[in-house]
């Protein structure tokens, strides 16, 4: 557990504790003086109030804040695969009130990858790919990215490419093709995302010939469609290794991707 974090999160639900405890404190004095009463009962039940009133309303505020999180241990507890992958994200980032631990990570990955939840089976697939909390084991990412990628996730589909691609170009170019038809679909109903991940596979020619001012256009219009700003720098740097010339005319193909999109889907090329 991050204790620093929970002591640090524990202030805002503290604070107003203490304030609200101390204007109801303040009103049972005053209604008990105007009731006449004498001056020690009537403040030792307003401590009696008040001491009652904080540890309530703290609870109360605390289970509120972090509603959250406590919803998600309960998941957890419960063996639910979204709320396990959750935790192994928390896990892998060090994020909130979870340490930093990748084994740990993998572990939570593992069992939701196991019930069925294709999210951690990518992420199960990328941690044994890369040797992250698990040894390496390029045939147990495969077949994870496998497992994910039936369920129709285009970017395990990506990564059963890159997994295929040395021994098998031809399967390899299958997966990459079914990832960018799914892009495409996505990015017809405006997801930034699915234009980025199109942008990057025209970019390093993954089942499409490589083109970098195609690749900038589809990165444009993830931008366009309210791409994160810490992706946008990816944007930025694309843009950058590209001249002036190059960037107008991604300029142009943006537009002109971004009509066809409003169009049938039977005129758009996978």
């Amino acid at each position: 557990m991050n204790w620093t974090y929970i002591g640090t999160a524990a202030i805002l639900p503290l604070m107003v504790a203490l304030g609200l405890t101390m204007a109801i404190g303040v009103i049972q004095a005053l209604r008990l003086t105007g009731l006449g009463e004498a001056s020690r009962p009537a403040f030792i039940r307003m401590l009696k109030t008040m001491a009652l009133t904080f540890p309530l309303t703290f609870f109360a505020l605390t289970l509120w804040d972090g509603r959250h999180t406590w919803r998600g241990l309960l998941g957890v507890a419960l063996g639910q695969p979204t709320d396990q992958r959750i935790m192994g994200q928390l896990r892998t980032g060090g994020t909130f009130f979870l340490k930093l631990d990748p084994a740990k990570a993998a572990d939570w990955y593992m069992r939701a990858a196991q019930g069925g939840d294709a999210e951690a089976q990518l992420l199960l697939a990328q941690a044994l790919r890369n040797g992250q909390g698990l040894p390496r084991d390029p045939e147990g990412a495969l077949r994870w990215a496998r497992a994910a990628a039936n369920q129709g996730h285009p970017d395990a589909m990506v990564l059963c490419g890159d997994l295929l691609s040395p021994s098998d170009p031809e399967a390899a170019n299958n997966m990459y093709h079914q990832a960018l038809a799914i892009y495409l679909e996505r990015a017809r109903k405006g997801d930034p995302q699915a234009c980025l991940s199109r942008g990057l596979m025209c970019r390093t020619g993954k089942g499409i010939a490589p083109d970098p001012v195609e690749a900038l256009a589809w990165m444009l219009l993830a931008r366009h469609f309210g791409l994160g700003s810490v992706q946008d720098l990816l944007i930025q740097l694309t843009e950058r290794r590209l001249t002036q010339p190059q960037r107008a005319e991604a300029l142009q193909r943006a537009l002109a991707i971004r009509k066809e999109l409003s169009q049938p889907a039977q005129t758009l090329p996978a």
